[in-house]
């Protein structure tokens, strides 16, 4: 069977449950009736087809038979669970196993295969364009200790790595509160504020600054981001974050209305030149 070598295991775990269920649900069965046919544990189905987990090939094999899977598409699922199995992300293996929750692996195996990430943030500059040390007073503001500061800073540098890889680096585009850079955060603001310049350089992103000037807007309940990806199998997906935990959602009916969002933020923001122009002033000023 071929392996998808240019996949994220996120995103192959991801894949491999979507297709799973709208097979079963395809043929008409129920999760607890497919089962009961394999003597399996309701359990057992239940994390096949929603859980991050690494799926035997040989399960697989069994659901295509039973759901009547094409030859191709038994193909493409048998690949996804040898790599579920075989492969770990990065930030899987030492020495940030143990360190990166999994609802934020989850997303960071989802955030390295998207080929579109639209964010916005309202109090910070967002993690996959902190400057090392702006990451590291971020992180500094809870209680964790030196070490852990540094290893999740150093997991905020590896994740920018999308934005400059050769092949099929995302496209982004970033709404900052204009909060975002007028607030300082340490000594580190004149160095965030000209690492944000730097990047918004590049082609594949463009950062526009809400003013405040804009008022009130619709995204006042908080940040967000959007992943968007080339397999439309996926299609977007909104996460959101908050002090303890993230999660990512799935269903269109909840995720455009983050879409919609997004473009009225970008419509009221000023244009990315003038927004460069507001983030070199703001530097200036520090």
């Amino acid at each position: 069977m071929p392996v998808p070598d240019d996949r994220a295991v996120a995103l192959c775990r991801i894949l491999l449950r979507l297709q799973l269920r709208r097979l079963r649900e395809a043929a008409g069965l129920k999760a607890s009736a497919v089962a009961k046919m394999y003597g399996w544990s309701t359990a057992r189905m239940t994390r096949l087809e929603t859980k991050d987990n690494a799926v035997e090939v040989g399960d697989v094999r069994l659901l295509c038979d039973l759901y009547g899977a094409s030859a191709e598409l038994r193909e493409e699922l048998e690949g996804y669970a040898l790599v579920t199995k075989t492969r770990k992300d990065w930030y899987e293996t030492a020495p940030f196993k143990g360190m990166v929750p999994s609802w934020f692996s989850a997303y960071l195996g989802l955030e390295s295969a998207a080929n579109r990430i639209r964010i916005y943030q309202a109090e910070f500059v967002p993690g996959l364009v902190q400057d090392p040390e702006y990451a590291r007073t971020i992180l500094g503001l809870s209680d964790a200790s030196e070490s852990a500061i540094e290893l999740h800073a150093e997991v905020r540098l590896k994740r920018q790595s999308i934005l400059t890889r050769e092949k099929d680096a995302p496209n982004v585009s970033i709404v900052l509160n204009e909060a975002v850079i007028r607030r300082p955060v340490g000594d580190t603001m004149k160095k965030q504020l000209g690492a944000i310049t730097s990047l918004a350089d590049r082609p594949n992103i463009n950062v526009q600054v809400l003013p405040f000037s804009a008022g009130a807007h619709p995204a006042m309940h908080g940040p967000f981001t959007i992943l968007s990806f080339i397999d439309e199998t996926l299609g977007d997906l909104a996460y959101l974050e908050n002090r303890v935990d993230g999660g990512v959602l799935a269903d269109p009916e909840l995720v455009t209305p983050f879409i919609e969002t997004f473009s009225t933020l970008e419509q009221l923001a000023v244009t990315p030149q003038d927004s460069l122009e507001m983030i070199k002033d703001a530097a200036a000023a520090v």
